[in-house]
């Protein structure tokens, strides 16, 4: 009777770990789906003082003001491609209020919002164009400004004063470098390094390994918008335009003016041609 016993226990508790196996693996996309129910629409934001729409399209795809970004869902983390790497943005739905928190540990606080035939508008209007960044007055004369300065209205020869230099953003495995040239023309260069060591099947270290990489760019670049936020026009060799979206870094209600978001990612600014 011990030994029937024992045979029936294994028994049971090897279909309730078979069970509890299954229903894990259910859970699991039921709650990926979830997220994108909750996501789902266009979102009105306050960011800093700063107005955002956020429109989730699908699961893959994002409009941050009108923006496609590709981007995938994982519980409660919306992971945005922006450049050559997947940033993190860690949200929450409460109350019917939507709270992002970005990797800078900025808060950005949504409501959900019917998409408007002006927001369409806009989207059109600001979808990038080759022809944009190229004109016959820019670059204008690269010299200090005379006179006051308007933030929100500031003239060409101001905007390319504020942002002619070297824009670095900097993480533990990569460096962006981009020189603004006060000629208007553009050199872009990224790095990545990585490294770790070989291990045996007892976790002895056998060895090491690293791998680099490196990507260039150049071209012509122009600034369009306010000192505070606005777009930056980069059209390279071959004639492909990349956009950046820039908004000065500002945390507690202090400018650092240094220092500007490129895309979701933080930059400063080296001012190398005064």
């Amino acid at each position: 009777m011990k030994k029937s016993h024992k045979g029936i226990d294994v028994r049971v508790h090897v279909l309730v770990l078979t069970i509890s196996t299954l229903v894990f693996l259910l859970i699991q996309p039921l709650a990926f789906a979830d997220d994108y129910a909750q996501l789902k629409g266009c979102w009105q934001c306050q960011i800093d003082g700063e107005s955002i729409t956020l429109d989730f399209e699908s699961r893959q795809k994002l409009r941050y003001n009108g923006e496609a970004y590709n981007c995938r869902l994982a519980p409660g983390v919306i992971q945005v491609q922006e450049g050559y790497s997947l940033e993190n943005y860690f949200f929450k739905v409460e109350g019917g209020i939507l709270f992002v928190q970005s990797p800078d540990d900025s808060i950005m606080q949504c409501k959900r919002t019917k998409k408007s035939h002006q927001a369409k508008i806009k989207r059109k209007s600001t979808t990038p164009s080759h022809q944009q960044p190229v004109d016959q007055t820019w670059p204008p004369p690269y010299a200090r400004p005379q006179g006051t300065i308007n933030e929100q209205n500031p003239s060409a020869q101001a905007l390319l004063y504020k942002f002619a230099g070297r824009c670095a953003n900097v993480t533990s495995n990569t460096l962006t470098n981009l020189l603004l040239k006060p000629d208007g023309t553009y050199e872009e260069a990224y790095e990545a390094g990585y490294s770790g060591v070989f291990k045996d099947q007892g976790g002895y270290q056998t060895g090491h390994w690293g791998a680099t990489g490196a990507q260039q760019g150049r071209g012509h670049w122009k600034v369009v918008g306010s000192l505070r936020k606005g777009r930056i026009f980069l059209v390279d060799q071959n004639g492909s335009e990349n956009v950046y979206t820039y908004q000065v870094h500002i945390r507690g209600g202090e400018v650092f003016w240094g220092e500007y978001f490129f895309n979701g990612r933080l930059y400063s600014v080296e001012y190398i041609y005064r």
